[in-house]
């Protein structure tokens, strides 16, 4: 056997047995027992991967008594409906995150109406994909989320980007939080670190989460109206 199919098939094995570990710590997670997703689904779907991978950054906080709902519709007013990528339940308040599974990279100014992915194509080309502001996306999903919880719960706002993307020039001077996948742990701790005047009662947070929870796992009625309404 020659030594390139011995790589070959190396590969494969190593491949086959990634994927196959992959799939235990998928199927134990809190996020297929929320989802329901499956393990190929989550594999193939670049949304859902990069929804997948944030949440296992997000992991830790599950050991102090955090919780998590993923891929939310929110009612808005309007009869449309806000679709939020993944929801924290913390003692100190909630945490509404957007996800951005985006490689290449990313200019935005948190004022600007779109931000810029770029993308290279070839020798000295690159090839630019307009965005809309992420900040200003998730200010309408905290409006629908703050709509159906209790007034006195804090909500901060989080975008985070993928690992694979680099910030050129991203400007933000309010206290969203931006940040990579990587370093999102990292910066919601010095949140939490700065909020010392709130504490939600455990009952609270378990109501909070039980009403938002019939958002999640919609059939696929309420997804195709979504894209429908927001075309």
């Amino acid at each position: 056997m020659g030594l390139a199919i011995l790589v070959t098939v190396f590969i494969i094995i190593y491949k086959a047995i990634d994927f196959a570990a992959g799939y235990n710590r998928y199927k134990s997670s809190n996020y297929y027992h929320s989802t329901n997703n499956s393990y190929l689904s989550v594999y193939f779907d670049k949304g859902l991967n990069g929804e997948y991978n944030l949440y296992q950054y997000l992991q830790p906080f599950e050991t102090i008594g955090c919780k998590f709902l993923f891929n939310l519709y929110i009612p808005r007013d309007n009869g449309k409906t806000s679709e939020i990528d993944i929801v924290m339940f913390h003692p100190k308040g909630l945490f509404v995150i957007e996800s951005k599974n985006y490689s290449g990279w990313i200019f935005g100014n948190e004022s600007n109406k779109y931000w810029t992915q770029t993308l290279p194509v070839g020798y000295r080309r690159s090839y630019k994909e307009h965005f809309y502001n992420p900040i200003m996306q998730n200010v309408m999903h905290i409006k629908a989320v703050r709509k159906h919880i209790d007034d006195t719960i804090p909500i901060y706002s989080v975008i985070a980007f993928s690992d694979k993307c680099t910030f050129k020039d991203v400007t933000v001077k309010s206290n969203v939080i931006v940040t990579y996948y990587s370093d999102l742990q990292r910066e919601i701790g010095l949140k939490l670190s700065e909020i010392n005047n709130y504490s939600m009662p455990h009952k609270l947070m378990n109501a909070t989460y039980n009403k938002l929870s019939q958002y999640a796992n919609v059939d696929d009625y309420i997804r195709f109206q979504h894209i429908y309404n927001n075309k």
